[in-house]
């Protein structure tokens, strides 16, 4: 997995996307194939919300 430092932009998009969350329930994206950021949504379908929580290794 690439730990990378943020860039400028990338740090400044996601401090934004973190910022609406708190204040208004915005919804951050994610992207499946390299868990980076990808954006924000007002809706996400109920779909991508299941896939999303079962793309998460659970160790009980």
């Amino acid at each position: 997995m690439d730990f990378r430092p943020l860039a400028e932009a990338e740090r400044r998009q996601l401090l934004t996307a973190l910022r609406g969350h708190a204040d208004r329930g915005v919804a951050l994206l994610i992207d499946p194939k390299d868990t980076g950021f990808a954006g924000t949504a007002e809706d996400v379908p109920d779909e991508q919300v299941i896939a999303a929580v079962k793309s998460v290794p659970v160790h009980y």
